[in-house]
């Protein structure tokens, strides 16, 4: 499952849209569908996701930087 998979799932758990999400994390819509689509995976705002929607991210590391 993708990371954008496992957070609408979350989101729609909670009743939120992605952009009550983007708004209670602090950021621009744009840049939470940058996160969606992991042009941008950065861990402090993956952890915050976890932590407002509750949930554990399975995110795929073969795509991150060593």
């Amino acid at each position: 499952m993708t990371l954008k998979q496992q957070v609408l799932i979350a989101l729609v758990k909670k009743g939120w849209s992605q952009r009550e999400l983007a708004r209670r994390m602090g950021i621009s819509i744009t840049y939470l569908r940058d996160i969606f689509i992991e042009k941008r995976k950065p861990k402090e705002r993956l952890k915050q996701i976890e932590e407002l929607l509750d949930i554990k991210l399975e995110v795929d590391s073969s795509n991150q930087p060593a």
